[in-house]
């Protein structure tokens, strides 16, 4: 049975004799580089994130969640006070929704004076 120390070892030669091997086949730039349609890319590959993008994706994922809240509702109907609740809480969605358009944050332009 081979021991724990010797199990290691086998591990390390192998590892730094396959880093020793195929160390410039890792490195060559080609294989790390973006690929694009076998051109060169023509500019900078990572492209930096807009934050109004950012917004309104985390703005669209908080109504996506609210409006599936919405899919129980008619089994809330059979009751008054399930209409009720129902009524207030698409009252605060809508509330949340012009609040964020009376503060520009739906618009995908900013549009100065």
């Amino acid at each position: 049975m081979i021991s724990l120390i010797e199990s290691l070892l086998l591990i390390m030669v192998v590892y730094n004799l396959f880093m020793l091997l195929f160390y410039k086949l890792m490195m060559d730039m080609e294989s790390i580089s973006s690929y694009e349609c076998g051109f060169e890319p023509n500019s900078y590959t990572r492209m930096f994130f807009s934050y109004r993008f950012f917004l309104i994706s985390i703005l669209f994922i908080i109504f996506d969640v609210e409006i599936s809240l919405l899919l129980p509702v008619p089994f809330l109907m059979e009751s008054e006070v399930g209409l009720w609740l129902f009524l207030m809480f698409l009252l605060i969605l809508v509330m949340g929704l012009m609040y964020e358009y009376w503060w520009g944050s739906l618009n995908w332009l900013e549009v100065y004076n």
